[in-house]
Parts: structure tokens; sequence; C-alpha cells
């Protein structure tokens, strides 16, 4: 065993809220841990911390992403990140070691008692040289095979256009967990950010249709996942539906820019109805109208599409 300011440097990240940056090619790592915290790409500021080394990087709530170099983590406010940097070098295998055991440690923080270096710093970890398992080689197992990526030549004709004339918004009760029938088909869906949402496999009539969007509103604002099969789920979260018969395909684009948007969502600042309705959606156009195609291989070119084409 191991503290982790013995393995680690840890370090501060210094940055200021995404909003302030404009587009450019440096990561730009947040709270949470959708698309490995990254919200967008920027342009970092003369004054800020680019860390030149893979590390691993911590939310407030103990959410442990591994970023490479060259990142810029959240810094602003009584939110901003903790960085930790290898004393030494460290391999990828030994990174995912270390990081897979800090996230077993989330239930130690909280609202109330946010992590910050000094908390964390005499947290004892399992050390890597004595294991002899390749963690890579398990990892990989796990996950969706990389295919060559498509050339997409670039649309820059944009228009913003609002969710509410995109898709139609729903909201539905549902009985709560503690009071429904277990050991069923049905996916309960909840406002979680893991395993697409689903907490429960219910014995319960569905509340609605497989090929909808579910938007959470409740801790993990603006989560997004694609549904694939009827479903049950309360007023925790948000459904959206396609209008004007756009594909199914097209709800994918949709989730993800709405994710992204809602990095300033909390329990704090709760994502209202109002907000997703007026949320502005960057749109290819050509010809004066949207450009599908191009929305469409977006999409097909994006990583894990493969898992779950056979559903749209």
């Amino acid at each position: 065993m191991a503290k982790i300011k013995d393995l680690f440097n840890i370090e501060n990240a210094k940055s200021k809220g995404y909003e302030h940056y404009e587009e450019g090619n440096i990561p730009f790592v947040t709270n949470g841990d959708y698309d490995n915290s990254i919200v967008g790409f920027v342009k970092p500021l003369e004054k800020d911390r680019v860390f030149e080394k893979a590390s691993i990087c911590l939310s407030s709530f103990c959410e442990a992403t591994i970023q490479t170099p060259p990142f810029l983590p959240r810094g602003n406010g009584g939110s901003g990140l903790v960085v930790l940097v290898p004393k030494k070098e460290m391999t990828e295998e030994e990174l995912y070691f270390y990081t897979a055991q800090i996230n077993m440690m989330k239930w130690k923080f909280s609202f109330s008692r946010m992590l910050i270096g000094r908390r964390i710093q005499d947290l004892e970890l399992v050390t890597y040289k004595n294991i002899k398992i390749k963690i890579k080689e398990k990892i990989n197992q796990f996950l969706p095979k990389e295919k060559p990526k498509q050339i997409i030549q670039e649309n820059k004709n944009i228009e913003v256009m609002k969710v509410k004339d995109l898709c139609y918004i729903e909201k539905k009760t549902a009985p709560p967990q503690n009071n429904i029938t277990l050991n069923g088909n049905v996916p309960y869906v909840s406002s979680s950010s893991q395993n697409n949402g689903v907490v429960l496999l219910v014995d319960e009539e569905p509340n609605f249709k497989a090929g909808s969007l579910t938007i959470a509103k409740d801790g993990n604002d603006g989560t997004s996942f694609y549904q694939p099969f009827d479903y049950l789920t309360s007023l925790h979260n948000y459904v959206l539906t396609p209008k004007n018969n756009m594909p199914k395909w097209f709800l994918l684009y949709i989730g993800a820019i709405i994710k992204i948007k809602c990095y300033g969502y909390n329990h704090y600042y709760p994502l209202s109805k109002k907000h997703l309705e007026r949320m502005g959606i960057e749109i290819p156009m050509e010809n004066g109208k949207m450009d599908l195609d191009y929305i469409e291989k977006i999409v097909k070119n994006s990583y894990g599409y493969e898992e779950v084409k056979q559903y749209l």
C-alpha cells in the first residue's frame, strides 16, 4: 500500500470557466465523467495552467479520469479539479490501475464534503508493482472496437435552432423505486449517468416508447441517453422525440450537444423545462435546409456507433 501523496504530486487546476474560451485544440476537462470529462476544445489564456504530462484528474466528487497531454482542467470557483501528476513515469496500465481504485472512493465525497488535496493526500492505494494482471488487455475486452474514421468535409454553415423546435419534450410520473415490482424486463430509467440511466429491470407497464432520448434533470443534469427499448421513467427525466419524422440517429446528435451545454446545471441550479426548450442546437445547413447527410456522417463516425446502430 502507498499513500496518494507518495505516488503523485497533488496539483490544483488554474483556468477560467469554459464559456470564457475561444475554440481551440486543447481539451478542457471539467467535472463529471461523461466523454472522459472533456467538455470541448479551447485556446488557453495566458495565465492558465496547461498540463503536459499524462495525469489523473479528480472532480469535486472524486470522479477520476485519465487525461493525456496537453489538457486544461477546470480551475475556477469552488469546484475546480485536482490533478494527480505521477512523481515517476507510469505506464498507461498503471494509471488505469490507480484511477479505478480512486473511483471506488467516491462515497467519501459529497456536496457537503467536496474533494480537495488535503482530503485525499493520505488515502491509501494498492501499489501496482506486485500486480501481474495485464490491466489494459482486460479493459479492452469491454470497450467497443475502434474503426477507421471517415473523412468528412466540414460544413461551417451553421444555424442555431431551439430544442423545442426540433423535438417534443415530455415528462411523466412513475411509481417510486421502493414501490415497484421487480424481476421484469422493462428498463427503469433514472437520472443516473451510468448504464444508459437504467437502474432496475421491472415488471411494470412502460410509459415511453423505444427510440426516444432521456435527459436527466436531477443531479446529473443534461445527461442524455438514447433508449432502444420501451421503458419506464419518472419526473427525474425529460423525454425527447424528434419532430417532422426526423431519423432516430438525429437524437444522438441532439443529445451530445445538450450534454455539452448543460455543464452549468446542478442541484443548486437545476435544468428546467424552459431552459431545455430554449437551448440552442447548432445545426449544419445546406441550401436553406438542415444538412442531414452531414449530421448523419458525424453520428456514424462517432466512437461506439457500431454498438447502437442496430437499435436505430
